[in-house]
């Protein structure tokens, strides 16, 4: 098996590289004036976990895990275009069960560029990295468990755009997007999508009344099958301004989409009324509701800052697919959250800077995603209804990030789609899911060079067409470390972690401890 496995690792570098060469043969001719910097970097890794394997009490197998991790990260910048890319190769070692010892690679690059000034733009990203498969199976967080619930995902997208002002009259875009995900979980249907986007707003001239319209058309085709999916909608959109502060908004139009729905027509109007308010530069509100296909809608996020904290409410529900979440993210990252805090704090400092120094408050290794709810791969159109909130709060040697979630996914395909991706009853169990949790991570400051860093994560599974309940619950606490004597980009970590699983299902129970230390050098 391990063929094809390289085949589909150097088929998605290639596809990755590809990308990334047709971004910067357009960039514009002086590119050569662009600052660029590669930096080679090494991670070198020691875990010891009790139960490698996530097998129920009574049936543990412990093992020792060598992590030799060499990657680079690429930047460059220029008055008409900015690259930037992280790629490491993840080389897992088993002492024990050496059948385990495997290779992946984990890539995320982006790059966009101003090919003509102020008309043609071109943006281009492309990422692998790896999750678990289903919320039914065990949940590990790194690459290091092997559960049999774990798959790569590539994505690859590349979209050029034309915009033009009319003055101060209104502003035009016009977007086309190509995009590709796959997975090394054969039976997930890979799909390619293509996207347009066509878009009228109001412009300067409009100071009370606002305006805009919208055209988008998006279709997905599922490799393998002759399944093609479409959505399309037509919107007109609305603002009146009461104050500079508060305005209204509503928005109407149709909506027609192309799939099999187990939900009733998938097409009708589609409409919302809500409201905005900005009461100063810290803080917004926006709110709306309205009705869809689906029924009612709604849609909230309100944010506010201080020079000491960040905080974030939102809700959106969409119908949506697995593709189209893995290329757009989870949408919460706590170091996105630092990195605004940061912001408010330092103004003047530029985002690269920024985004080094969140790194180093979160440490080497610092991996966020037990922090939000699971996308897990489903071949099904579902509608996704999320509610989160998040601050986070920076001292002068303290720093706390804490956040709450509650998910629900209830899938508007058949059953059969998911079938041969998880099995008929694992496709009825994950017909009508909820995830709620929160979790908090705490930075103490030791020393200028030492931090302490304590990660807590909770997270209820429940499947709303059965009485199954899984509670996951996730601890790391760990000592980092700079060695600048030794070299300027040398961090050290030792790390305990314990991951636990309670269900109400029979055998579905696991506990894990592991300790790991580990070194990372950049060059």
């Amino acid at each position: 098996m391990r063929v094809p496995e390289n085949k589909r690792y150097r088929s998605a570098l290639f596809q990755a590289g590809y990308s990334a060469v047709i971004v910067m043969l357009s960039l514009p001719s002086y590119a050569d004036a662009a600052e660029w910097a590669v930096r080679p970097r090494l991670n070198l890794r020691e875990t010891y976990t009790d139960n490698v394997t996530f097998r129920p009490e009574g049936s543990e197998i412990s093992d020792f895990v060598t992590q030799i991790n060499p990657g680079f990260s690429l930047t460059g910048v220029g008055r008409r275009f900015n690259v930037s890319a992280n790629y490491l190769m993840n080389n897992l070692i088993y002492a024990e069960a050496t059948n385990f010892t495997r290779t992946r690679h984990r890539l995320n690059a982006r790059a966009n560029a101003e090919l003509v000034e102020d008309f043609f733009f071109v943006e281009g990203r492309s990422a692998i990295t790896q999750q678990n498969i289903s919320i039914a199976g065990p949940q590990a967080i790194d690459n290091v468990n092997v559960t049999g619930n774990r798959a790569d995902v590539r994505t690859l997208s590349v979209s050029p755009y034309l915009r033009h002002r009319f003055k101060n009259f209104a502003v035009a875009e016009l977007r086309y997007a190509h995009s590709i995900v796959s997975s090394s979980a054969n039976t997930l249907r890979n799909s390619q999508g293509d996207s347009f986007l066509a878009r009228l707003d109001s412009g300067n001239d409009f100071n009370k009344f606002k305006w805009g319209v919208n055209y988008s058309n998006q279709m997905v085709h599922f490799d393998r099958s002759d399944r093609t999916i479409e959505l399309e909608r037509s919107i007109v959109n609305v603002q009146y301004m009461f104050t500079p502060q508060f305005g209204l908004t509503g928005t109407g139009g149709y909506e027609r989409n192309s799939f099999i729905s187990i939900k009733g027509s998938p097409s009708s109007p589609i409409w919302t009324a809500g409201f905005t308010w900005t009461p100063s530069e810290r803080t917004s509100v926006v709110a709306n509701a309205g009705q869809r296909f689906f029924g009612d809608t709604y849609y909230a996020l309100a944010r506010h800052r201080t020079r000491l904290s960040v905080w974030d409410l939102s809700y959106n529900e969409n119908i949506t697919t697995f593709n189209q979440q893995a290329l757009f993210g989870s949408g919460f990252n706590v170091g996105d959250s630092l990195s605004q805090l940061l912001a408010a704090q330092n103004p003047n400092l530029n985002p690269g800077i920024i985004q080094q120094h969140s790194d180093a408050l979160l440490g080497p290794d610092f991996s966020g995603s037990f922090f939000g709810p699971s996308n897990f791969l489903t071949n099904r159109l579902f509608l996704q209804k999320r509610l989160q909130a998040s601050v986070a709060l920076n001292g002068a040697r303290n720093t706390i990030v804490l956040r709450g979630f509650n998910m629900t996914r209830e899938a508007y395909s058949p059953e059969s789609a998911d079938a041969e991706l998880i099995g008929e009853t694992n496709a009825a169990l994950l017909r009508h899911t909820r995830q709620t949790g929160g979790n908090a991570t705490w930075i103490y400051r030791i020393s200028q060079l030492t931090s302490a860093n304590l990660n807590l994560g909770y997270t209820r599974f429940a499947f709303l067409n059965t009485d199954r309940e899984d509670d996951l619950r996730i601890l790391r606490l760990s000592i980092t470390k700079r060695f600048p004597h030794i070299l300027p980009n040398l961090n050290g970590m030792i790390q305990l972690r314990r991951n636990e699983r309670d269900s109400n299902r029979v055998g579905a129970d696991y506990r894990e401890n592991a300790i790991i230390a580990s070194l990372n050098m950049s060059f």
